[in-house]
């Protein structure tokens, strides 16, 4: 292959730059041991070899001299480089007559090794740009880069009969004789790839090609410029382990990239989400074009509904064993009391405060508790504090009174002025914290209760003292 054209037409360079930590030495062909200054010298430019008997070239404007293997202007056409000074050219098929195309298996490609072999497992974004040169009267589809242990050779010049893992997707021809298209892909490493060859490496059956406009009309070949390969090790997002929670739990990117996009499969964007119920989980970070995922599994528990008696004034002088229990377990459960017992139902000879804890399979521990008062010392119990907050615990006050049937009982509460807030002659009868209906302030009431009970004679009086939080 050795025809050579003489043109000039104007190209910009519009592409973004490469992509840092580039396992390509000399990515850029702008390291060379000596200017080009003829065809086939792809091994001057530093590292780059041809893997095959291919005439691939080396241009770069070091050489200073117009259309022949310069930059911008060359034999090939008018092209400024991606970046820098240099870029590579090679044909990806060629033929001497219209008959004959897209030709024989004639192809051209350029090799580089890489700086670290690749490590198996890990995921690594492949990305290079092409050109068509303005002397090409076809374009193709299929330029690809194609990752190998050892570097790949022919003794002639025929295709490569290997398959790259990065590809031109799109079905887009290469047609771009004005800027640079960018071809980029994403892989996992099943080896220890440590040589990239760039090409076509579809043969002459297979090659997909169009003819485009050309000022070279008795040219019958595609001849592209490639510049800024790169291949960069990235990472997926991390999750961590599975979760377990009674809570809602908060999910973290945990090597979150600076200033990288996460999305996730709630629909919600960022490095971090809370997640309020079961389900797997999946975010995705785009890496210069790689879809990277990770998911995590989230299990929300449901807390166990205890069922226990409601707090009870009791006269041990009288009934000196109290039973508790807890209802509505599921299968499965157990629990532990806070005097040491593992059944769900227990014995008590004493007043106090009784908490029990429950767990069951598949569902979160809860705690409760219910409070015994001895009425044989006293006949009143009168809690000191509520919150009527609405929250389902305390949320109204009433004294617990010991008293037979027929007993007249009454309490008022007051306010610091003595107004009545509330006033009640029913044994059952609580105050929720309003009065005329409002809520009243934050503080502390006076109350006052009396009794009669006709089955023992009793007279009392008490008095005493609460205090409202919300």
């Amino acid at each position: 292959m050795n025809v050579r054209l003489s043109f000039i037409v104007l190209a910009f360079a519009l592409m973004p730059g490469a992509l840092a930590q580039n396992l390509v030495p000399n990515g850029d062909f702008e390291q060379y041991t000596a200017c080009p200054d003829y065809v086939s010298q792809i091994d001057r430019a530093t590292g780059w070899s041809r893997p095959t008997e291919g005439t691939s070239d080396y241009l770069n404007a070091c050489l200073g001299m117009p259309y022949s293997l310069s930059v911008p202007g060359n034999q090939f056409g008018e092209q400024a480089a991606r970046s820098g000074n240099g870029y590579a050219g090679f044909y990806c098929f060629y033929a001497n007559q219209p008959a004959e195309v897209p030709g024989d298996d004639d192809r051209e490609y350029v090799t580089h090794a890489l700086a670290t072999p690749l490590e198996p497992g890990r995921t690594y974004s492949v990305e290079f740009f092409v050109s068509l040169a303005d002397v090409s009267k076809y374009a193709v589809r299929d330029i690809g880069a194609l990752l190998s242990v050892h570097a790949p050779h022919r003794s002639d010049e025929f295709a490569i009969q290997l398959t790259p893992q990065i590809t031109h997707i799109s079905n887009d021809l290469l047609d771009d004789k004005d800027g640079w298209t960018r071809i980029h892909g994403c892989f996992v490493a099943d080896s220890a790839f440590a040589f990239i060859t760039i090409g076509n490496f579809q043969p002459a059956a297979t090659t997909l090609f169009a003819e485009v406009a050309t000022d070279f009309p008795l040219t019958y070949f595609s001849y592209y410029y490639v510049d800024d390969v790169s291949v960069q090790s990235i990472e997926p997002p991390e999750l961590g382990p599975d979760v377990t929670s009674c809570e809602p739990v908060e999910l973290r990117v945990l090597n979150p990239a600076p200033g990288g996009a996460y999305s996730w499969s709630t629909g919600e964007s960022g490095p971090t989400i809370v997640a309020d119920s079961s389900g797997t989980y999946t975010v995705w970070h785009d890496s210069g074009g790689c879809l990277l995922a990770d998911s995590i599994h989230v299990w929300r528990g449901e807390p166990l509904s205890l069922i226990l008696p409601a707090d009870t004034a009791v006269d041990l002088c009288r009934s000196p064993l109290v039973a508790l229990a807890v209802e509505g377990l599921p299968d499965g459960a157990t629990v532990a009391w806070s005097t040491g017992e593992d059944t769900p139902a227990i014995r008590i000879n004493a007043a106090g405060t009784y908490h029990v804890i429950a767990q069951a399979p598949g569902h979160c521990a809860t705690s409760a508790s219910i409070t015994v008062i001895d009425t044989c010392s006293t006949p009143l119990h009168a809690p000191n504090a509520f919150t009527p907050n609405g929250d389902g615990f305390n949320d109204v006050w009433r004294p617990i009174w010991a008293a037979n049937p027929g007993a007249w009982l009454e309490f008022t509460i007051y306010d610091r002025w003595g107004g009545v807030l509330f006033h009640s002659d029913s044994q059952d009868a609580a105050w929720d914290g309003t009065a005329h209906g409002a809520l009243v302030p934050v503080g502390i009431y006076a109350w006052m209760g009396r009794a009669h009970d006709p089955h023992t004679g009793s007279w009392g009086v008490y008095r005493g003292h609460l205090v409202l939080i919300r």
